[in-house]
């Protein structure tokens, strides 16, 4: 489910996961590596430093297919596993930056060994990169059940 308005966005989709392994395959690079990326050809994970504190940075980074860098950087604001990760984002990149936006990752347990992971995103100050952050977060979560998926432990 995707809902945006001029200001946020708000994407969710059930996985066949604990919260717990879910909220490790947010904040664990070696669990990053497996779906941190975008969809189609090409796409692949580059990177992921985390200091997983209040107040600790983290920076998530992929390839597109032409081989350009694409990394997000950002301090975490709330760490509470396992059911809540809120964090400040905003990509490098100048021409891409969105400023001080903050994303809030929720997971809730709904029974049958499913959990519903539920992104919200806000504080954008332009309406116009609202849009291609919901794809992004949609595409993500898709690749992150798969990678549930493929590997469950």
């Amino acid at each position: 489910m995707k809902s945006a308005t001029a200001t946020s966005l708000r994407v969710s989709q059930t996985i066949r996961a604990t919260p717990e392994r879910l909220f490790r395959a947010w904040t664990d690079p070696k669990e990053l590596m497996h779906w941190w990326r975008m969809e189609g050809d090409g796409w692949a994970f580059a990177e992921a430093s985390i200091d997983l504190t209040v107040g600790g940075r983290y920076r998530l980074g992929m390839t597109d297919p032409g081989g350009k860098m694409h990394v997000a950087v950002g301090v975490y604001r709330e760490v509470r596993p396992p059911t809540r990760l809120a964090f400040t984002w905003d990509w490098e990149n100048p021409e891409s930056r969105v400023g001080d936006t903050l994303v809030t990752v929720e997971f809730s347990a709904t029974g049958a060994g499913l959990t519903e992971v539920v992104l919200t995103h806000e504080r954008f100050t332009d309406a116009t990169k609202v849009g291609g952050h919901e794809q992004g977060w949609a595409q993500l979560l898709r690749l992150l059940d798969r990678a549930m998926q493929d590997n469950p432990v």
